[in-house]
């Protein structure tokens, strides 16, 4: 008996070891690596036609962030930018994101990123990539702001009531912040708007004004093909200290976006 004991320890221990390197064996190759995407590729978004559920997010400045949503169009993903401006008095949304459902985690990141209330929506245009978020905007009692023609082309389209009043009020003081809307004319609606931020020196194009990889113009359903470089021209020309210009989809960039979107439309075959 006194030399069972330490065998029969000895002979535990040993399957106790066996075990313990056959489980780190195991689940050492056996482990099933998380998929390498990126969520910012958008040649793969769009390959894919991989549907992102979340916004993505990218700061200009400390108190200016684009707000990246996502939708389809023609059965394929693409993207669209939305900006919030941060002040003292709250933040400032220019545009909806594509979704509701995005549009509500818009209000959550607001309020746990930035701790901050949404003070107001300024809406570009009657389109869904715009504005689908509006009836969100009205559940929390948050004014929503556009042209007279927007509000009018808004309500035949079903995308939901706005207050008209940029018309006339064309400028808003933020306390430290302020933001102006300027109508250019007709482009790639009758109604779009951009968005001008004096403060920050950006400048918030819409869907008016093209990315710098856009190889074409993208919906035309609606667009005045003639009108719409001479539109960008005056954006271009009351606008030209425009440090950060930021389209409706795709990549921000300068001022060289205006011209860009310009070039587009005065090629032949556009």
């Amino acid at each position: 008996m006194q030399f069972s004991l330490p065998f029969i320890i000895r002979f535990q221990l040993l399957i106790f070891y066996f075990c313990l390197g056959f489980s780190f064996y195991h689940c050492h190759f056996e482990k099933i690596p998380e998929p390498n995407i990126n969520p910012k590729d958008q040649t793969q978004i769009l390959d894919s036609n991989v549907f992102p559920s979340h916004l993505e997010w990218s700061k200009i400045k400390e108190t200016v962030w684009i707000h990246r949503s996502f939708g389809t169009f023609g059965g394929k993903v693409y993207s669209a930018n939305g900006l919030v401006v941060l002040s003292n008095k709250g933040a400032v949304v220019i545009d909806t994101p594509w979704t509701e459902s995005q549009t509500e985690e818009l209000f959550s990141d607001i309020k746990t990123k930035f701790q901050k209330e949404v003070l107001f929506l300024l809406v570009t245009h009657a389109h869904d990539d715009r504005m689908a978020g509006v009836p969100l905007f009205h559940n929390r009692n948050i004014p929503v702001y556009s042209t007279s023609l927007t509000a009018k082309l808004a309500k035949e389209r079903g995308l939901g009531k706005t207050n008209p009043i940029l018309d006339i009020q064309t400028r808003f003081s933020l306390g430290q912040e302020s933001v102006e809307v300027f109508f250019p004319g007709h482009g790639h609606s009758a109604d779009n708007i951009v968005v001008w931020l004096p403060g920050t020196h950006i400048l918030f194009g819409g869907c008016l004004v093209k990315s710098l990889d856009a190889e074409d113009l993208g919906n035309t359903k609606e667009a005045d093909l003639n009108e719409w470089p001479n539109s960008v021209k005056r954006v271009l020309s009351r606008y030209p200290d425009a440090e950060v210009v930021v389209p409706g989809h795709g990549d921000w960039g300068k001022l060289d976006l205006l011209r860009h979107t310009i070039r587009l439309l005065v090629t032949p075959n556009h």
